[in-house]
């Protein structure tokens, strides 16, 4: 079982901490991005727990690790809340993608990485034929937690 599902959320919360202070002192980017698709990888994905379509509604990445809010989108948006922190907001967006079998959040850095298609992969959005963008939520404000 993971080590997600027995924890407290304290515990949950320092371990983000801790891993985004790890994270940050990795000199090569491509490292980073690496690290952050394996660390969230081990997080178990459960039923949809989040409306993606409403950004508004979104929960922030304390509230998701503090009531063990775990989804595909969810995990997207913990992802993408920490690159954001560690590379910068204007360097990272967050996609509402079609695969064909699924529909859910992914976050793309620099237009070209994508994190979270793939458990524990960074891709490269030209190598992944089969995903369509359905909403790059351009009109929309997506609370930052800096």
């Amino acid at each position: 079982m993971s080590d997600w599902n027995n924890s407290t959320a304290e515990e949950r919360m320092e371990r983000w901490r801790k891993f985004r202070e790890h994270a940050s002192d990795l000199v090569v980017e491509e490292e980073q991005l690496k690290s952050i698709a394996k660390f969230f990888a081990d997080v178990p994905i459960g039923t949809r727990c989040i409306d993606y379509y409403t950004p508004d509604s979104w929960p922030t990445p304390w509230e998701l690790l503090y009531h063990k809010l775990f989804c595909a989108s969810s995990i997207s948006l913990l992802i993408y809340h920490t690159l954001s922190m560690i590379l910068g907001e204007d360097r990272v967006e967050i996609v509402l993608i079609d695969t064909g079998e699924d529909c859910f959040l992914v976050p793309i850095v620099d237009k070209k990485h994508i994190l979270n298609y793939e458990l524990g992969k960074v891709n490269n959005i030209k190598e992944c034929k089969d995903l369509k963008i359905i909403d790059d939520f351009a009109d929309q404000k997506i609370h930052q937690v800096q």
